[in-house]
């Protein structure tokens, strides 16, 4: 985690003589930094500064000794041995760490595996004339080769001549060649579904082969011999360091301003405020190293204050939290400034923390993702990992199938909500939620809401039982359960903020519920994602005339697709296909569709899913799995359809044609399945704005 790489860094800086300031905009994250050194003993390497409040503090427990290190004390050939001891063991976890992260990854694709079989489940009953040919022996990637195959042999609407027999029953097998006698109505559903079963067993028997591994390897235990030895060459080195029996100095107030290098001789670590730090010292003194920790809270004058002490920076944080909140008249004095200097957009005070402007200035320093999440539950958290982080994180916690670890409560429709207070939704957390989280014995429960006003009247009604507090006072704070109440009939772009729903969410350990307002104009807000990902996930029913994108299934297709096209020299498919879809993901790359995502080739088959609506020559045109959506663009939070795309040729969709024909069809059930179609011509122009105003609605 975060603060386990502060310490790790912290004690390398110590061991090679150097010394670190650590600060942060408040004192909360640096007493954290503190805590952990003192569990192990080695917080008198510390001194807490900044405030004047802080410096006496210090000054008066000083107790001029220094802790017992005689226990800590090794002579130097055993140091060394113990030295290549730790760094052997360190290279070997780093191997066995791989097989971990990888058992998380496979976790993490069982969480989209799970409710995408499920819903595919759904739509694969529609079929009961299947083949029985048994594929057990294919591998999922083998299984996609065969439907891309079959596809384009369907298409081709040719025989298969014997050479043509002999190369599939030589790549595949003897029941893969039965099924070239078979309808493309039996054989690619068949395929597809095949493919979730063999799919779910790969990955099923590469965690197991991986746990064996980490088993036998016992894990945990080398983890733990690496930490304790770590630590014991960490404290022969400081017991030969401090010459521990003898008095330890005890300093004055002065000492901080004229004998700064003694005084980080004495204390190498130093903590405090970025406000603070540059006077804390003597106001010329430069540390080795400056760590800076939750950086998108911090403005950009006082950290550039801070950077001005340090040869060396590390700057720890996360520009998908909370940024720093700055008043109006802050905002209207440095916009002036930077106006009558002409600054560079990169160093512009009302729009940048010190994290985002370094980001921008120092494009080629070295970025680190701590992509291991160890506090929420995977389903909590995937929503965060999908939504805010691109699928980077790396979910260390397990999911168990608990019940209920996401919940959603929808208020009915009504103008409960008076002001920055709602009454109706404290009613419900108290009336439905809290009586099920009880039931449940979790040891603490937190209730966040964006206004303080909500927050003193759930405290009056709910008493100090539970904590309750605003977004922002839960920053770095976690409960076991979590109920989020959005107070707002309408979601406000405040309580819509995305830094502000990243942070609410994952405060969560073991279960969320949120409490929210059933209004259609919320559809399309940030918290309407969350409620769509919590009722994909829950198998809730969803009204639609259509399937949610089985994402998964996709997206192994479309890589089976590319390397067909290439290797049968489809280049003008291949090329024009290519550069559409480049320009979709350059659309969908923005912040504003960072939920949308978007599948290659959707048969209309696996999309409709109410054929009432349809014609019958419209039904059998949509029923047919060999009809298709050149790109279909959908909400990654419950997979629902967005948009549908389709590329036209200049000569292959003429008027008249069969191609116009079949576009009128699949025009009618787009428009009757309510999904919105954009056609883009192959010599057109502008295709980016056009899918962005179709993505917007306009």
């Amino acid at each position: 985690g975060k603060t386990q790489t502060i310490l790790n860094i912290i004690a390398n800086v110590v061991r090679s003589g150097k010394t670190v300031a650590v600060v942060s905009n408040n004192n909360s994250a640096t007493h954290n930094v503190v805590e952990k050194l003192e569990k192990k003993n080695v917080a008198f390497l510390t001194a807490f500064l900044g405030s004047l409040a802080n410096k006496e503090k210090f000054l008066d427990a000083q107790t001029g000794a220094y802790p017992n290190m005689s226990d800590w004390e090794m002579p130097p050939e055993e140091r060394q041995q113990l030295d290549q001891e730790t760094t052997a063991l360190s290279k070997e976890l780093n191997e066995m760490l791989n097989a971990k992260n990888r058992i998380a990854e496979i976790e993490q694709e069982f969480l989209q595996l799970n409710p995408e079989q499920h819903y595919f489940e759904e739509y694969y009953a529609s079929y009961s004339d299947v083949p029985m040919e048994s594929l057990d022996k294919l591998s999922s990637q083998k299984l996609l080769a065969l439907w891309m195959e079959f596809e384009q042999h369907a298409e081709r609407e040719t025989r298969l001549s014997l050479l043509q027999k002999i190369s599939i029953m030589f790549r595949f097998n003897r029941n893969a060649l039965k099924l070239f006698a078979c309808s493309p109505e039996q054989v690619i559903p068949y395929l597809q579904n095949q493919f979730y079963f063999v799919k779910r067993r790969e990955l099923e028997a590469e965690k197991q082969e991986l746990n064996r591994k980490l088993e036998h390897y016992a894990f945990d235990a080398k983890m733990d011999e690496l930490t304790q030895k770590s630590l014991r060459l960490f404290r022969a080195e400081l017991a030969t360091r401090y010459h521990w029996r003898n008095n330890r100095r005890c300093f004055e107030k002065n000492d901080f301003r004229r004998n700064s290098e003694e005084f980080t001789r004495e204390y190498p670590v130093v903590l405090s405020t970025t406000y603070s730090i540059k006077g804390t010292l003597s106001i010329d003194h430069i540390y080795d190293y400056l760590i800076v920790d939750e950086a998108s809270q911090v403005d950009l004058a006082t950290g550039v204050l801070a950077f001005s002490c340090a040869r060396n920076i590390v700057i720890v944080g996360d520009l998908k939290q909370l940024p720093n909140v700055l008043t109006e008249d802050d905002i209207h004095t440095s916009d002036a400034i930077w106006q009558k200097y002409f600054l560079d957009e990169r160093y512009r005070f009302s729009t940048h923390s010190l994290l985002s402007s370094a980001l921008e200035i120092w494009q080629d320093a070295p970025v680190t993702l701590l992509r291991e999440h160890y506090r929420c539950h995977p389903k909590i958290i995937n929503f965060c990992n999908q939504k805010f982080y691109h699928g980077q994180l790396i979910v260390m916690t397990k999911d168990h199938d608990e019940p209920d670890v996401l919940t959603m409560y929808r208020t009915i429709a009504g103008n409960h909500a008076r002001g920055h207070l709602n009454q109706r939704q404290i009613d419900v957390i108290q009336q439905e939620v809290l009586p099920r989280l009880h039931q449940q014995n979790f040891q603490s429960i937190g209730i966040i809401t964006p206004y303080r006003d909500q927050v003193t009247a759930i405290r009056k009604q709910l008493g100090d039982t539970y904590e309750v507090d605003t977004v922002h006072k839960f920053q770095g704070r976690e409960q076991d359960a979590i109920i989020l109440t959005s107070v707002d009939n309408v979601i406000t772009d405040f309580v819509d903020d995305p830094h502000m729903l990243n942070v609410a969410v994952s405060r969560a350990v073991h279960s969320l519920a949120v409490v929210t307002s059933q209004d259609p104009r919320n559809d399309q807000t940030n918290y309407g994602d969350l409620t769509r990902y919590i009722e994909y996930n829950n198998f809730e029913v969803i009204q639609s005339q259509v399937y949610s994108v089985f994402d998964m299934l996709y997206q192994g297709y479309a890589e089976q697709r590319r390397a067909y096209l290439q290797k049968h020299k489809r280049v003008s498919e291949y090329d024009s296909e290519n550069l559409m879809y480049s320009v979709i993901q350059e659309v969908l790359s923005e912040e504003e569709f960072s939920s949308i995502g978007c599948a290659l080739h959707v048969s209309l088959a696996t999309l409709v899913k109410d054929y009432a609506p349809l014609t019958e020559g419209e039904r059998q045109y949509a029923r047919n799995p060999l009809t298709h959506v050149d790109f279909l663009l959908f909400n990654q939070m419950d997979k629902q359809p967005v948009l549908a795309i389709e590329v036209d040729g200049t000569g292959f969709h003429e008027a008249g044609s069969k191609q116009a024909e079949r576009d009128i069809k699949k025009n009618s059930i787009l428009e009757k399945c309510a999904v919105p179609l954009l056609r883009l011509r192959t010599d057109g122009s502008g295709e980016k704005e056009k899918i962005r105003n179709a993505l917007k609605g306009e």
